[in-house]
């Protein structure tokens, strides 16, 4: 970029990157949702936990984000169910599928 004399944009039509096609799709859409609700929850306000997990349902995380919301509720067999779901679905790592075993253990026993 040496010696330009002014600043401005370069663009090049032959090396610009079409947009990705998933962005206008109804998964993505639902992704961007699910991000709405993790930064609501995040941020300590209150969600629908059928929405939350309506627009991100194969994700083990939207069940315990739902679970452990439920559960902050006072709704214990609502968490109890949402935790029992989250294990039917992948789960990223061992931590977290300790932590959910460890969470209806301790709802089972209540």
């Amino acid at each position: 970029m040496r010696g330009m004399q002014q600043d401005q944009e370069i663009s090049e039509p032959n090396l610009t990157i079409p947009p990705d096609s998933f962005l206008l799709t109804p998964a993505y859409r639902n992704f961007e949702t699910f991000r709405k609700f993790k930064q609501r929850l995040a941020e300590g306000g209150q969600v629908d936990t059928d929405s939350l997990i309506a627009s991100n349902p194969e994700f083990y995380h939207a069940y315990v984000m739902a679970a452990d919301y439920s559960y902050k509720l006072g709704q214990l067999q609502k968490a109890l169910h949402y935790y029992r779901l989250a294990l039917t679905k992948e789960i990223a790592t061992k931590k977290e599928e300790n932590y959910i075993k460890e969470r209806i253990k301790k709802l089972t026993k209540a």
